[in-house]
């Protein structure tokens, strides 16, 4: 699933440091990065659907399915009245709004779910008629890191587990995501639920065995839920336990990536002291099954013990993005083309197929390709 950036994002774009964008991008060419992106997951026989047409899968067949989305965009519209509007009158706005959605296309609710208007509705002093009664400012509280369709949730071969974005600004795509899933008949297994946070982008299925990272945006509650919930399948579960926990590898997709059962790269400065340890849980029992800790054990050391050879990178191939491209089958890789040619002939020598896209723009949003994809079904 994607999520082409729109009207949502452009509007973070005026304050990009509210957003958790590191910087302004053009969006329009954004957008064309953004497309390129799509047609080469489809050139590799993935099935790809946006963020959009999931949310209004069925809504022009099924009024029932229709209704659920519009129920959704009015529960995220915020009404801000002045304390002299009386109760009747607030209740006539919320009537005339519901109405106005029941009005819209299927496409139109979509938007208005990702744009979240925020209303402020005042008396008018110079009303002439009941029609120009009141006066109302449109604000926006905008899902604005949207294209970013990693971070609400993760997949595993057991399945979809919504999780909770830390940052109040992302939080509004759980409920997002959740509603998309529900459109595609796809249940989750759970929800990660307060005080627990947990961010697609720290999660990286590894065969046999996954990787889920704990740290900045991930929390031990988020992912004891997910243990107790037996989200990742019947499979070795590694946390990777992060104390250095800062923005510029937010995510353990920032600083390791996966390429084959018997390769990877880890950023140079996660060796020594700021090396992670792994917390090793396996299953044990019948169906109902828990996961144990058995071992903590260093992340290189893990890693190689699954007979992965190890590849480096720079801080500064990191901060282009280099661990961020996206596996789209065993040493097949989609890699920003910023990460630089140093970095693409090292992946190409260890016999990664590379194929580079531009994205330029919308790493402006903190980000690459694996950021900006969420895989929905797993073997």
């Amino acid at each position: 699933m994607l999520c082409e950036p729109r009207l949502e994002t452009a509007l973070g774009l005026l304050v990009a440091s509210a957003q958790n964008f590191p910087r302004p991008f053009g969006l329009e060419v954004a957008q064309a990065e953004h497309r390129r992106f799509r047609d080469a997951l489809v050139a590799h026989g993935i099935s790809v659907v946006d963020l959009r047409n999931a949310l209004t899968l069925g809504c022009r067949e099924s009024p029932a399915t229709q209704a659920t989305l519009r129920d959704a965009v009015l529960k995220d519209i915020s009404f801000d009245f002045t304390d002299d509007i009386d109760e009747s009158r607030r209740e006539r706005v919320r009537r005339d709004a519901a109405s106005a959605l029941h009005g819209m296309a299927p496409e139109h609710l979509a938007e208005l779910l990702l744009l979240r208007p925020t209303v402020h509705v005042e008396r008018n002093l110079d009303a002439l008629d009941e029609t120009t009664a009141l006066v109302a400012r449109y604000g926006m509280d905008a899902a604005t890191n949207a294209y970013y369709m990693r971070d609400p949730l993760i997949t595993t071969a057991a399945g979809c587990t919504i999780g909770r974005l830390r940052l109040a600004v992302r939080q509004p795509e759980n409920d997002i995501a959740e509603l998309a899933l529900s459109s595609l008949g796809i249940k989750p297994i759970c929800r990660v639920r307060e005080p627990g946070t947990l961010e697609g982008g720290d999660f990286i299925p590894c065969g046999d065995f996954v990787l889920q990272g704990q740290g900045l945006l991930t929390n031990a509650d988020g992912v004891a839920q997910c243990l107790a919930a037996r989200a990742y399948g019947r499979v070795e579960v590694g946390i990777v336990r992060d104390e250095r926990a800062q923005m510029d590898e937010m995510h353990l997709d920032c600083y390791l990536a996966v390429f084959d059962r018997d390769l990877c790269a880890l950023c140079d400065d996660r060796t020594g002291a700021l090396e992670p340890f792994v917390d090793v849980y396996e299953p044990h029992g019948g169906a109902d099954f828990e996961y144990r800790l058995t071992r903590t054990v260093p992340l290189r050391a893990y890693l190689e013990s699954k007979r992965m050879r190890v590849l480096g990178f720079s801080t500064e191939q990191r901060d282009a993005f280099a661990a961020n491209g996206l596996l789209v089958g065993p040493r097949r890789y989609l890699c920003p083309a910023q990460s630089g040619q140093a970095w693409i002939e090292t992946l190409r020598a260890a016999g990664v197929e590379v194929e580079i896209l531009d994205f330029a723009q919308l790493t402006g949003g903190y980000g690459g390709p694996h950021c900006s994809s969420q895989v929905l079904v797993r073997g």
